[in-house]
């Protein structure tokens, strides 16, 4: 039994991340965030990829942290 991967939209995203979706943009275009899988004129989010992000993002700052 493998888990499905959710795709999710940048309000879904957004309300995730406790941001506005105007900041997703921003940081997907910063590389902050991955930029997302394109679904004909649809934008979607892997789940995991928002999750693997936000891990970086912590693993970062416990590192500075240091």
């Amino acid at each position: 039994y493998q888990m499905v991967d959710r795709l999710l939209n940048d309000h879904e995203v957004a309300e995730r991340l406790g941001v506005s979706k105007a900041t997703v943009w921003r940081h997907a275009a910063a590389g902050i965030l991955p930029k997302p899988v394109k679904l004909g004129h649809s934008s979607r989010w892997l789940e995991s990829d928002i999750q693997a992000a936000v891990d970086r993002l912590k693993a970062q700052r416990d590192g500075e942290a240091a």
